[in-house]
């Protein structure tokens, strides 16, 4: 991973050009270039520019300087890095579950050294991830007006072939999308949103399995998988718990007690309809009946 406050995309050589020149040639580097400048402000280039090769897509970049010579006058010589960069991007994805946190695994280059120079991007990943984060509001917000879900099967068909930042030189891509734990994110689409393909891949029907039992289980079980994915509120789950104590542990009664209480509640002449029936159906069992003589 790229540590911005220590890497530089760039920087001025305190060599003389022609030992700069003769140095690249020599070691034949493909991990950074050479920009010479001259007096008149003319840039000149010597190295590599255009995609990595495992890409998917290599676009020829147009030869705008021309290679320096050992006799130029030139007055500026930089060291450009060329290497393949890799960072994450962080992004809550909408579900059927509420946010999903997923980490956008991103690559990253320098396809033309010399806009690199004239642009003075000094650190690429900023200048990256602010069009990253662009594309993916706008692109969530195209497949909202569609009605379609923005998932990971999106975000890799629309992002995964390199994206070109002209101005600047520098080129990017998503190669991967992984499920991540906590942190800061990018929020991306609607909460309540239907439809979100990302949720209803065929490696996600456990997880479904799981919560369909979970509602039939009942209230004790929506808690418990609430705590699971919110650890940070206990203390507001065992308040509910305390308040909501008939949802999780309904009172157990006593049928006996029950039919105690209804038979209080009757008439002098219905508790003789019911004796006189409850004395037919003894008889019938072959029970002795109290007031009856053998």
């Amino acid at each position: 991973m790229s540590d911005e406050s220590q890497m530089r995309l760039f920087v001025r050589s305190t060599r003389p050009p022609w030992r700069e020149i003769l140095g690249h040639r020599w070691s034949g580097a493909r991990d950074w270039s050479l920009v010479l400048r001259d007096a008149a402000g003319n840039c000149f280039f010597l190295g590599h520019r255009g995609d990595p090769e495992d890409t998917g897509a290599y676009v020829p970049v147009p030869d705008e300087a021309a290679a320096p010579g050992l006799r130029g006058g030139y007055t500026d010589v930089f060291r450009v890095d060329t290497t393949e960069h890799v960072d994450t991007q962080a992004v809550g994805l909408p579900t059927v579950y509420g946010r999903e946190s997923v980490d956008l695994w991103v690559s990253w280059w320098v396809h033309d050294p010399v806009r690199v120079v004239r642009a003075k991007t000094v650190h690429g990943w900023h200048v990256v991830r602010s069009h990253l984060t662009s594309a993916l509001r706008h692109l969530a917000e195209a497949q909202e007006v569609a009605g379609s879900g923005l998932g990971a099967p999106e975000i890799m068909q629309h992002l995964s072939m390199p994206q070109r930042l002209e101005e600047t030189g520098l080129s990017y891509r998503v190669f991967d999308v992984r499920l991540r734990e906590t942190g800061e994110e990018l929020l991306l689409g609607q909460e309540e949103g239907e439809g979100v393909r990302y949720s209803w891949t065929p490696s996600r029907r456990g997880e479904y399995e799981f919560c369909l039992q979970a509602l039939h289980a009942g209230p004790a079980s929506l808690a418990a998988l609430w705590l699971l994915r919110h650890p940070d509120q206990v203390r507001e789950v065992l308040s509910w718990a305390v308040d909501h104590q008939d949802l999780l542990s309904p009172p157990r009664t006593d049928w006996q007690e029950e039919l105690a209480v209804l038979l209080g509640t009757l008439t002098d002449q219905e508790r003789k309809e019911i004796s006189c029936l409850l004395r037919d159906r003894l008889s019938a069992l072959g029970r002795p009946v109290p007031g009856e003589t053998a």
